[in-house]
Order: structure tokens, then sequence, then C-alpha cells
């Protein structure tokens, strides 16, 4: 194949040398071992409508003779697809318009390559990141160049009636099959990106995790006893469906909270309970179906978004909405929670061992692990002779809010009977339920796309 390009250079030589410079240029950036067997549309596009505009500060006029040289070396090697690709008017086009205006030809790059159908698509099971490791680099691109493959062979007709569908589902059959040694595209993606997640040095508390690395890889299914723990959420969703009255600042009603509470067998401080602050468990159904985006406030009532109408048509997909939002809420919220799940599955029979001592209370453990990962509250400034108080005072802060944040994922898991025992001593355990739930908490966390900063 390199004597093929060495011998297309040649003749393109004679015919234009500056061409011909330009194009091997080209060529060995898009391409740098010459392996034009491992070369696709995909790439091709790539190069032309958005590595070569945005990385290579050359000229517009620069940029679009590199282009048409390799479109004359493509043609010369009889890779006329590609050839077209980087003579294509889409191309001169989408070249001047960067010229004029990079936003506008960054959202025509995008347009061009979801049109030209070998983009691969964003799945249920798999949404591609912009920071990636070799294992989804090279799924990436194998998917793009099958893609390329199902277009020539018109098993799938890019801006045809149901081309997206085919598509779709060509990739979720590519990407889900599995190799000799029963290990598919997506199997392998989900393991880079879970072991990239434990390693993280931005979130050191995740290395307690990794006794659980293959749990978290395999995720867990929705149990078949899921509609049970998310009846309470399901309740909620119920009645926002008719709008809950909300008090002037934002709880819930008392009538509703009783209602719950009776219904539910909760215990409240008092009881029954005056408020919605009254009902911790109230309190964190609350605010998951806020984070889930499933209720809105409007007004004085709590109403229900159209996503909410989705989700309470269907339990399965609530469970999977539930364990998506708990661990995806950034910062040291996400790490408490995190943290306090790994605490909870090590615990638990099937565990391995607990990283907290009997006699400590959840939120204590939680801290401690935190604290050991070397998380630190940030100091306000203040005055040198009141440091050492005032710095006491923001430790026993910030302490106090990470009990509170361990508390609030407590309270979630109570209210969808997903444990059981005192976590005022560290005796509280997961149901099986509630271990399919922590797990695929985990897992959603750990295999999100990470995104370019």
């Amino acid at each position: 194949m390199r004597e093929a390009v060495a011998s297309a250079l040649t003749e393109l030589a004679r015919q234009d040398e500056r061409a011909a410079d330009m194009a091997r240029l080209a060529l060995r950036t898009l391409s740098p071992d010459l392996d034009l067997q491992r070369l696709n549309q995909y790439a091709v596009q790539r190069f032309c409508w958005y590595e070569l505009p945005v990385r290579f500060q050359n000229s517009p006029d620069d940029r679009l003779f590199a282009v048409r040289s390799l479109g004359r070396l493509f043609r010369l090697l009889q890779l006329f697809r590609y050839g077209n690709v980087c003579t294509s008017p889409e191309t001169t086009t989408l070249l001047e318009l960067y010229g004029r205006d990079h936003t506008a030809g960054l959202a025509m790059y995008e347009r061009l390559m979801w049109e030209s159908g070998v983009e691969p698509p964003d799945l249920s099971e798999l949404t591609w990141g912009t920071a990636v490791g070799d294992v989804e680099l090279s799924a990436r691109s194998e998917t793009a160049a099958a893609l390329e493959l199902a277009i020539s062979l018109g098993d799938i007709r890019p801006g045809k009636r149901g081309w997206r569908l085919a598509q779709e589902r060509f990739t979720r059959s590519f990407l889900t099959r599995p190799d000799h040694r029963g290990l598919s595209h997506l199997d392998r993606v989900r393991e880079e990106r879970v072991r990239a997640w434990l390693s993280s040095s931005t979130h050191p508390h995740r290395q307690r995790l990794w006794p659980l690395v293959g749990q978290i890889i395999a995720g867990a299914d929705v149990p078949h006893d899921a509609p049970r723990a998310m009846a309470p959420l399901q309740r909620l969703l119920d009645l926002a469906s008719e709008g809950i009255a909300l008090t002037q600042i934002g709880y819930i009603s008392p009538g509703v909270v009783r209602a719950m509470c009776e219904d539910f067998g909760w215990r409240t401080t008092p009881d029954p309970p005056r408020n919605e602050t009254d009902a911790t468990q109230l309190i964190a159904l609350h605010q998951v179906l806020r984070s889930m985006r499933a209720v809105r406030r409007s007004g004085r009532r709590l109403e229900l978004t159209r996503r909410g109408q989705q989700l309470r048509e269907d339990p399965a997909s609530l469970w999977q909405a539930a364990t998506e939002t708990l661990c995806r809420t950034g910062g040291i919220e996400q790490a408490a929670a995190e943290t306090l799940l790994g605490l909870l599955l090590s615990r638990s029979p099937q565990g391995l061992g607990s990283h907290a001592r009997r006699g400590t209370s959840d939120g204590e453990a939680a801290e401690r692990v935190l604290t050991e990962s070397g998380w630190r509250p940030i100091d306000p400034p203040v005055a040198a002779g009141r440091h050492a108080a005032a710095h006491r005072r923001t430790a026993e802060a910030a302490s106090d809010q990470v009990r509170a944040m361990v508390m609030a994922v407590g309270w979630l898991l109570e209210a969808l009977d997903l444990v059981v025992g005192d976590e005022s001593v560290g005796l509280r355990e997961l149901t099986p339920a509630g271990r399919s739930f922590a797990i695929a908490c985990l897992h959603k966390s750990a295999v999100a796309p990470r995104a370019m900063v």
C-alpha cells in the first residue's frame, strides 16, 4: 500500500509539484503510518471539516488548496469516495465559512457529519465522549468504518425516511456483537471508562471502590421488584399530575406529607409530621424528582413535566432515571453519595469487607473516607489572630455539610425501602434490590462520557 501511495505522489508531482507536497503532508497528518487500509470516510471528513480548519492556522486559500490536493491524490489511488469528500462543494463552503465565523463553521461541521451517516450515533447504552481512551477511540473508528460499508451496500440510506433508526439498529448490533472472547466493543468501552473513573486523580475517594470494580463494570439490571421500590416516587408523580399544593416557601403541603407518611409507614419526628421538613423521606423524594426534572414548580403548585409523565407510566424507566441521577450531581455531593454507596455495598453480605467500623455512623464513616482521600474544606480569609478558631469552625461546618449530604442519600434509600438496619451505629445494610440500585448508580456514574475540559 505504501508503494501505491509513493507511485500516486510521483504521478501527482509530475502534474503539480506543490500539490504533491501538500497532499503528502495532509496524508501524513491524516494517517501517519500511510496505512490506507485503516483509513475510513469518517476520518477523512473529520480531517477536512474539523482538524484542518481548527488545528492548522493557515489562510483559507491554503486550507482549500490542501484538501483539493489531497482529493487529487485520493483519485489517483482510486479512492473516489474520499476524493469526493475533499473536493465537494460542501467542503469548500465549510472552509470559507470557518474564515468568517468559527462558531458557524463548527455548527455546519456537526451537521455535515450527521447527514453523512458515518458519524456513530449516541445510543441509550452508550453516549460517545470527547475525552476518550484508546479502546473507545478504536471502537468509534471501527463503528464508523462499519457504517461506511453498510451505506455503500445500501443497508443504510442517509436522507431517506427511517434511515436514522436503521443507523441506530446497525450501530447497536455492531457494538454489542461479542468477539472470540465473548466481549463486545460496548463491554470494552465500559471497562475502560470504569477503570479511568476509579483511577481519577481528582476523585481520590474512588480508590476505596476498587474491590467493587467487577460489579461496577457489569452494572445491574432492573430488578423484578423495582415497581415496589419506586412506589413512593410513583405516588408523588401521580399527585403531581393533578398538581401538588406548595407552601409559600416551596414545601409540599402538610396534607400531602401526612398522607404519604401514613400510606408508606414512615416514622417522623414529630408524629404526625407538621410539614415536609419533618419527613426526611419526602425531602429526599422531592429532591430526586427535581434532579430528574420530572417535576417543576409553577407558582404555588408542583406540576409534572413531560419527562415526569413518561417516567410515571414506566416504573423500569423511573428506576433507571433514579439510579442515573443520584451520582451525577457533581462535586462533594456526588463524592458523598459514591462513598456511602461503596460503604454499604462493602458492608452487605455479598460485599468484600467494610470500610467502616461498627459503632460508627454512616455519616462519620463517609466523612472519614473523604478526609483520608485528601478532601479538605477551603478556608475563608480571616484575620491572623482568629485563624485557628476560624479554621476549626470552618472544618466543623464542612464536616456537618458532608454528613448532611450522606444523610440525604440515606433518606432516599430508606424512603424506597432499599436499606435496613441502624444507621447511627453502622449496622445498616442494603436489601437485594438496594444492592442492585447502588451498583447501578455507581455503574452509570462510571460509564458516563467524560468531556474534554
